[in-house]
This record gives structure tokens, C-alpha cells and sequence, in this order.
């Protein structure tokens, strides 16, 4: 007696929706870690901008330990692949320094300090930061 098979494709049906399900499961997986990496790199790149602009307020210190009536400010001076620019506001001994940073990828950061000189030595006068904000 010879047994026949019924081959009606039910199981090629179950493997074709598994292997397909499997692959919707991996293509939401790697479009999970592309979003985390780039998350990560623009985590990088607004750092970068920050350690730009804070540079840029530290020139801008080391430029007013030297002459305390300096004013002129920067503008897109070269540092770490970007530039910064600072502006110096108000009147001495009370300066707002505002320097700006630029990554070499394009993000921005802004740095404002508000300072007191003290210009009772003759040389590097004493600069104090009264309140550092960020971004705002």
C-alpha cells in the first residue's frame, strides 16, 4: 500500500512569513542603532562647539589679564577645525564677554560670562567670573 502526500504549500507559506517577519524584527533593529550612533555623534559635535566657545572666553580672559581695557572682541578665529567669535560689552571693572563657537561641522554653541577685572595691580589683572551661562 502506498501512502500519497497531499503538498498543498503550507509550509513554504510559514517559512516565506517567518523569514520575512525575522527581517522586519532586523531592519528595525539596525534603524534603532543608526539613530543611537548619530545621536552619539551629534552629542560629539555640540561638545566640540562648547569647548570652541570656551576657548574663545578664555582668550578673551588671557587678553584682559594683559590689558584690562581691551575691547575689540574676536571674530572667526581658528581653533579645533571651527572658529570662535567674542564680544566684549559694558565698562571696566564689569565686562560681558559673549563668545560663540562654531564646530567644523556647524553647530553652535554660546558661552556669555559676566566678569570683574581687578585693576589695581599693574599687570595680570585679576578676572573673576560672577555668572557663566550657556546657550541662552
Amino acid at each position: 500500500m502506498k501512502l500519497e502526500h497531499k503538498n498543498n504549500g503550507s509550509v513554504m507559506l510559514l517559512t516565506v512569513f517567518i523569514i520575512a517577519l525575522f527581517s522586519v524584527l532586523v531592519m528595525g533593529m539596525l534603524q534603532l542603532n543608526t539613530e543611537e550612533l548619530q545621536l552619539m555623534r551629534n552629542q560629539i559635535f555640540a561638545a566640540e562647539a562648547t569647548a570652541t566657545a570656551e576657548a574663545g572666553l578664555n582668550d578673551a580672559f588671557s587678553r584682559l589679564r594683559r590689558d584690562a581695557y581691551w575691547d575689540t572682541g574676536f571674530d572667526d578665529k581658528h581653533f579645533n577645525g571651527g572658529t570662535y567669535s567674542v564680544a566684549v560689552a559694558g565698562s571696566v571693572p564689569n565686562l560681558i564677554i559673549t563668545s560663540e563657537g562654531i564646530s567644523a561641522q556647524g553647530f553652535k554653541t554660546r558661552v556669555e560670562a559676566d566678569i570683574t577685572i581687578d585693576t589695581s595691580g599693574t599687570n595680570n589683572h585679576t578676572v573673576r567670573i560672577d555668572n557663566l551661562r550657556v546657550n541662552e
